[in-house]
């Protein structure tokens, strides 16, 4: 079931959301009904998953199935919140849970079996999630994630300690398909602008969008949380390799650091042509 959001219903002035609701608002959550299947449920992919969604829609997933993943990414840092982010062979994604210390349950390396029946997928900023409740009675898109109580009803643990390569990508391949997985750039640095600056701004909690360079071309922005336990830590000024969760915000590419252990920016700094002509921000 798809369910579309246009432009023009987000423009609706707040005053009349409540005489609208009838007609426009939707509220909607996985759990209104009780939650049905067995370890029989059907097993999909997380590509096959994607491809139920389109842009600026949501999709009620009714038929029973199931998905396994790798948990890649979690709360441990605080650099994501309330979610963590699962991938199998085919792809990635981004999973909504209403809890806290969320690694300790769901710790880098899990594998995990989601069922996926009565959850929806929507997107924010055109980056794909798979969530259990949406509400649009205020005018806006507010998504919720698997209530802690439910997470026995919809997550299973199967294994710890799996491992994960992450993909090594250059700045050409970078595209949606690779949303919610691990990959690695390398030979990368930060722009001189952002060289005297820390990863976000940790006294005011508020996030911020710090400037990759590849040597060869092109941006990507390291994206980190005003609440990430390394939110004040200074940027390093060298150049080296980072390992992140693939992420976008609109058009714009981002990676989501883990931990500080995941970025190796040691080496020396560019030179050269290429470099010369990526130098604005």
């Amino acid at each position: 079931m798809k369910i579309q959001f246009t432009s023009h219903f987000f423009m609706t002035v707040f005053s009349f959301a409540v005489l609208l609701c009838f007609p426009a608002c939707l509220k909607q959550n996985a759990y209104a009904n009780p939650v049905v299947g067995s370890n029989t449920d059907s097993l999909m992919s997380i590509k096959s998953l994607r491809k139920l969604h389109t842009m600026g829609m949501i999709e009620i997933v009714s038929k029973s199935m199931t998905l396994e993943g790798v948990v890649v990414a979690n709360d441990e840092h605080d650099n994501l919140y309330k979610s963590i982010s699962i991938q199998d062979s085919t792809g990635g994604i981004i999973l909504m849970l209403d809890g806290s210390a969320l690694y300790q349950t769901f710790p880098i390396g899990a594998l995990i079996r989601v069922r996926v029946q009565n959850l929806l997928l929507t997107d924010y900023r055109r980056m794909v999630q798979l969530v259990a409740s949406v509400d649009t009675a205020s005018g806006l898109l507010v998504t919720s994630g698997i209530p802690a109580p439910l997470f026995s009803k919809f997550i299973k643990v199967i294994k710890d300690n799996s491992n994960v390569i992450p993909l090594l990508v250059s700045y050409k391949n970078l595209a949606d398909s690779l949303q919610g997985r691990l990959i690695k750039i390398v030979n990368v640095e930060f722009s001189a602008a952002d060289t005297n600056l820390t990863y976000a701004d940790k006294k005011n909690k508020i996030g911020a969008s710090r400037s990759l360079k590849f040597c060869l071309g092109g941006t990507i922005y390291l994206r980190t949380s005003g609440y990430a336990d390394f939110a004040g830590v200074k940027l390093p000024t060298g150049n080296g390799e980072l390992v992140g969760i693939y992420s976008v915000f609109n058009t714009e590419k981002q990676i989501l650091l883990r931990d500080t252990s995941d970025i190796l920016l040691r080496g020396k700094r560019c030179t050269g042509a290429a470099w010369l002509k990526n130098l604005p921000n």
